[in-house]
């Protein structure tokens, strides 16, 4: 005995009622990689049996399929390498007056992601690993180059001070050098002129009196 159609679907066929948006949602298993496939549902209300039923991806067509005729929907498979994940939605048609087909409002999206590979996950791991060993090398070759500066500033510091000590002692020894000298140019000169004068019979001759200086070690 054939089937009925409800007065509901020839009144949505008839352009009378809007055609109700279908549902989707992803059917497990769910990918683990993008070689993985795809599984997502998309189904019509009950009603709507054997309906045709498109995927969208964005605004391009993924898919096309046709449900059974005792079925109000249908699962799409794809790949990764059909597509790179994102927002899916789907819609449903049927057939109207005169023979034109009624399209459905479009579904609610639903998100398919894709894991990240191992291999990624390693080697960013490395990279980060190697930019924080990177930046201890640096962070430790700062402190070691300001330590050795700070080193020769302070070997620098010190030849400077020795070098006005040394200076000041030589200074010093050349002065005491010079006045050791005059003493003894003036004690010479006072020394001349004594014998020169007349000496006196009952008084003895004096000697000079000298000035001892230190001399410069």
């Amino acid at each position: 005995m054939e089937r009925e159609m409800p007065w509901t679907i020839l009144l949505f066929a008839s352009g009378s009622l809007a055609i109700p948006a279908p549902s989707i949602f992803l059917v497990p298993p769910y990918p683990s990689s993008q070689d993985d496939p795809i599984y997502i549902s998309c189904t019509a209300p009950e009603d709507f049996l054997g309906a045709n039923f498109t995927l969208f991806q964005g605004g391009e067509v993924v898919q096309l399929l046709q449900a059974p005729s005792d079925q109000p929907g249908v699962t799409f498979s794809v790949t990764g390498s059909e597509t790179a994940g994102g927002n899916f939605r789907c819609q449903f048609s049927v057939m109207g007056e005169h023979s034109q087909p009624q399209l459905s409002d479009h579904s609610q999206p639903v998100h398919v992601s894709f894991p990240v590979p191992t291999w990624i996950m390693v080697f960013s791991l490395s990279l980060a690993g190697a930019a924080l060993f990177l930046t201890g090398l640096v962070a430790v070759a700062v402190v070691v180059v300001r330590k050795a500066k700070i080193r020769n500033l302070q070997k620098q510091r010190e030849r400077e001070s020795c070098w006005a000590q040394i200076n000041f002692t030589n200074t010093d020894m050349s002065f005491d050098n010079s006045l050791f000298a005059i003493s003894m140019k003036m004690t010479q000169e006072d020394l001349d002129e004594h014998q020169k004068r007349p000496t006196s019979t009952s008084s003895s001759a004096a000697l000079p009196e000298f000035s001892t200086f230190r001399t410069c070690q």
